[in-house]
């Protein structure tokens, strides 16, 4: 094996031990498994239990020609709750991920780790809590109901994570303060994936512009369709990974500068 090869996986290994250091840690904090496990639990009880089971209609914004389509208001408030339940998990881990830890952070740098190997471990933690996350609450909602295709709904309920845990990321690395980050985090996701993405409140909305440009539009788009419908979502689905990226690389310049050490 030659040297750029022995450094190929000497550089693989750093960001190994990063993220096995960092999920133990996660792990370990209760909080954080109360968010991912009772949380959306609670979350589809209370919707269960308040929800009427009437039948109602809403539009589909994202698809060309901007179908109607009609649904019970059960159904339809399940899956939306999964979806609020997914974002505000996501940006919670992803904030806490990003600002707890500083001077450790810093201590890796002078150690020999890159920025973006840190980097590269941070999202590969977020990513894999978001997909376990995702599963289990999609799955959660077929004790429920019968929705048209399990796959897409746990699909969206990911790239709601994604964009939500690079927005948590991009607070994450601009603040320092804890609980500003929180209150910025708490503010975007009760009136975006909380409010105004709510397909009822959507079809309903005068000016739909502003709704569209919020980070959890294509995510919620991507979900419906796949809940409730046999249409492609592959174009919100890819328009919302853009989104998502777009924040994750703001976040990461930002925090690249923020650990960077004068030698």
């Amino acid at each position: 094996m030659d040297t750029q090869e022995r450094q190929t996986g000497m550089r693989a290994g750093y960001i190994y031990s990063a993220v096995r250091l960092w999920f133990i840690e996660t792990v370990r904090n209760k909080m954080v498994l109360l968010l991912l496990f009772i949380l959306p639990a609670l979350f589809y009880s209370i919707a269960w239990i308040t929800l009427s089971s009437e039948r109602i209609i809403f539009i589909l914004g994202s698809v060309k020609g901007k179908p109607v389509v009609p649904v019970v208001q059960e159904q339809l408030g399940l899956i939306f709750i999964g979806l609020a339940a997914t974002g505000l998990i996501a940006s919670f881990l992803a904030l806490t991920m990003m600002q707890r830890n500083t001077l450790a952070k810093k201590r890796l740098v002078l150690c020999g780790y890159r920025p973006v190997e840190l980097s590269a471990a941070i999202i590969i933690v977020v990513l894999i809590t978001t997909l376990i996350v995702s599963a289990y609450i999609a799955l959660m909602a077929t004790l429920f109901m019968h929705p048209a295709h399990i796959m897409g709904i746990i699909w969206g309920y990911i790239l709601c994570g994604y964009v939500y845990g690079s927005y948590g990321l991009l607070i994450g690395a601009i603040l320092k303060g804890e609980l500003e980050g929180i209150l910025f985090i708490v503010l975007l996701a009760n009136l975006d994936v909380g409010w105004l993405q709510n397909p009822i409140y959507y079809s309903g909305a005068q000016t739909k512009a502003v709704i569209e440009w919020l980070p959890a539009f294509f995510p919620s788009q991507t979900t419906m369709i796949a809940a409730f419908t046999d249409l492609p979502a592959a174009g919100p689905g890819l328009a919302g990974f853009f989104y998502g990226t777009v924040l994750l690389m703001i976040a990461f310049a930002i925090f690249w500068y923020r650990i960077k050490i004068t030698r």
